[in-house]
This record gives structure tokens, sequence and C-alpha cells, in this order.
């Protein structure tokens, strides 16, 4: 009787190989291979990867990194005019959820309105993107998935925002968003899924 023939032991990953896999999972992001909430979740079990074998699990689905193409982050202005779009909810709600792709750059406007932007299936146009917010005394709420990198700037007379933090920190050159809020009385939340319950 044959014994089983002993498995090699599987070899521990290093800390640049999680690195690599993440800068693939952005790049995947950008390319409109992955959405946000896949993006989040694979980082998430690429950080606690313990071997080789886990992270190429987490990639083998995607196309090799090409060696001399880094991910694009920005683009001229003439670029960003162009992938520009605006969004109006005037005494009326809007919603945007499940796949859909943000542009380089998109304005929503409330006046006197309601805007929910679930970003979880949502698919980049570049690593970098910008949410232009003008609240006139409405609502808006935007969900972002954990390891996106999130940042708020400006805001408005009587105007309020709540931000809630992630419960991990954003992966290094994972997505990032920048949201720029103006505009009096309005409200900001910007939540995870998780805490938009």
């Amino acid at each position: 009787m044959e014994e089983p023939t002993a498995q090699p032991p599987a070899i521990l990953a290093g800390d640049a190989e999680r690195e690599h896999s993440t800068q693939l999972l952005s790049r995947a992001v950008v390319e409109g291979r992955l959405t946000l909430e896949e993006f989040s979740d694979r980082v998430e079990r690429a950080q606690a990867a313990r071997t080789r074998d886990e992270l190429a699990t987490l990639t083998r689905d995607l196309p090799a990194a090409p060696a001399t193409s880094p991910v694009p982050a920005t683009g001229t202005s003439t670029d960003l005019a162009q992938a520009q779009e605006r969004h109006v909810a005037f005494c009326s709600r809007l919603v945007r959820s499940g796949p859909w792709e943000l542009a380089a750059r998109s304005e929503f406007r409330s006046f006197f309105g309601t805007i929910t932007l679930d970003l979880s299936q949502a698919r980049l146009a570049r690593a970098e993107v910008e949410l232009q917010i003008y609240n006139l005394f409405g609502t808006v709420t935007i969900i972002v998935p954990e390891s996106v990198d999130v940042s708020v700037s400006g805001g408005g007379m009587f105007a309020s925002q709540v931000v809630q933090p992630h419960t991990a920190p954003p992966v290094a050159g994972g997505p990032k968003l920048r949201i720029v809020a103006r505009g009096p009385g309005g409200t900001l939340y910007v939540r995870t899924k998780s805490t938009s319950g």
C-alpha cells in the first residue's frame, strides 16, 4: 500500500506581496473589473492572508498589471471637464445604488431635496474621484465601502456634516473619494454600509 505523497508546506506571504495584491485590486476597480464593495472585501482578506496561496486566490480572476503603466489618478483639466456629471434634486428625492459608474468628477445639487448615493457596487472612472455636493436645506447621504480613502471638505452656513469613521484604516494606494460640500442649511451624512442600517 502506497503512502500518500506529502504536500509541500504553504509558503508564507510577505508584506511586499500583500501590497502587490492590493495594487492589482486597486487597478481592477479603476478598470471596472471590481466594485468598491468587492475591492474592500478582497483587500481586507489580502491584509489578513498568511500564505501566497491565499493571496493568489484573491487576484486569480484578474489580469496581471502591465509593468509600465501606473494606475491613473488624475487627468488633465480637459479630461476632467469631459468626465464630469451633474445631477439635481429640487424638492425631490434622488437615489443612486446598484451597479453604476462614478465619473472622475460628479456634482450633485440638492435644493430642499434628498439625495442618497450608495457606492457599494459603483465602479470608479479613475483611482481618485471627486464628488461636489451643493446642499441647500436638503439631506445628502453617501454610503462608502470600507478600505476607500474618503476626505470631506467645505461646508456652509447652518450646514452640518456627520462623517462616521471606517472601522479599518484606508488602504495605501487604494481608491480615493474626495467630497467637497457647500451650501447653507443642508445635512451631509457619510457612512459605511455597516453603519448605514
